[in-house]
C-alpha cells in the first residue's frame, strides 16, 4: 500500500523519473548534500566536478544510492522535501480538495472511484500529468490504483511530448544560429568585396587619370614639333 511505502520503495517506482527529479532539485542536491557530504559525493561522483555534474550522472548516482545505502530513508525525504518544497502550489491543490472529503485528510486510506478521478484528472489539467504522479507517489495520496496507473501513462506521454518540443526548439534554434551566422559571414564578405572593389575603382580612377596626363604631356611635345 502506498501510504505504507518506504521511500525507498517510492524511488523505485519513480526509478525511470529520477532524471527529471534531479534535474529540479539539482541546485539543492549539489549545495544543500553533495558539498556537505564528501564521503558520499566520493563514493558515488568520483572523479567528477561537483560545479559541472550533468542531471543524468545525479539521476543515476542518487538511484543507486537509495537503493544500497543504510541512510536511504534520510537521502530519500531529502530528495522529496526539496522537491515538494518546488511545488507547493499542487499540495496546497491536494489539501484543498481532499479537506472537501474528510477534514482529517491525511486519515484518508483509500479514496473512492469518483474522487479519486475527479481530483487526479483535475490536478493533472492544472499542473500537468508528470508533477501530479510524481506528488502522488512522494505524498502517498491515497488514489484508486487505476487513477495511479493512468497518472503514470499520461506523465510518460507529457514526458515524450516535451522532449518532442525541447528536439523540434533546439532544432529550430540550430537553424537560426546557422542562418545568422550565415548572414553574418555573407555580411562580411560583401563589406570585404565592396571595399575591395572601391580600392579597385579609386585605383583605376587614378591610373586613367595619370594616363590622361601623359597622353596630354606627350600631345604638347608632338605640337611643339
Amino acid at each position: 500500500m502506498l501510504k505504507e511505502a518506504t521511500y525507498k520503495e517510492k524511488f523505485q517506482i519513480l526509478k525511470k523519473w529520477m532524471p527529471e527529479i534531479a534535474d529540479s532539485v539539482k541546485k539543492e542536491l549539489k549545495n544543500d548534500h553533495l558539498k556537505k557530504d564528501w564521503m558520499f559525493a566520493k563514493k558515488y561522483f568520483a572523479g567528477k566536478n561537483l560545479n559541472k555534474i550533468t542531471t543524468s550522472d545525479l539521476a543515476d548516482g542518487y538511484v543507486s544510492a537509495i537503493a544500497n545505502e543504510e541512510k536511504a530513508e534520510e537521502i530519500g525525504e531529502f530528495i522529496s522535501s526539496c522537491w515538494l518544497l518546488k511545488n507547493g502550489e499542487i499540495y496546497h491543490y491536494f489539501e484543498e480538495e481532499l479537506k472537501k472529503i474528510n477534514p482529517d485528510f491525511s486519515s484518508i486510506e483509500k479514496l473512492d472511484p469518483a474522487d479519486s478521478k475527479k481530483i487526479a484528472l483535475g490536478a493533472a489539467e492544472e499542473f500537468g500529468a508528470f508533477k501530479t504522479y510524481v506528488f502522488s507517489i512522494l505524498n502517498s495520496v491515497a488514489f484508486q490504483d487505476a487513477e495511479l496507473k493512468q497518472l503514470e501513462s499520461f506523465a510518460e506521454k507529457d514526458l515524450l511530448g516535451n522532449k518532442v518540443k525541447e528536439e523540434a526548439e533546439e532544432k529550430h534554434q540550430s537553424i537560426e544560429g546557422a542562418t545568422k551566422a550565415f548572414d553574418l559571414k555573407l555580411a562580411r564578405l560583401t563589406d570585404k568585396y565592396e571595399k575591395k572593389i572601391l580600392g579597385l575603382q579609386k585605383k583605376y580612377t587614378e591610373d586613367v587619370g595619370a594616363y590622361k596626363k601623359q597622353i596630354a604631356i606627350l600631345q604638347a611635345k608632338l605640337n611643339q614639333k
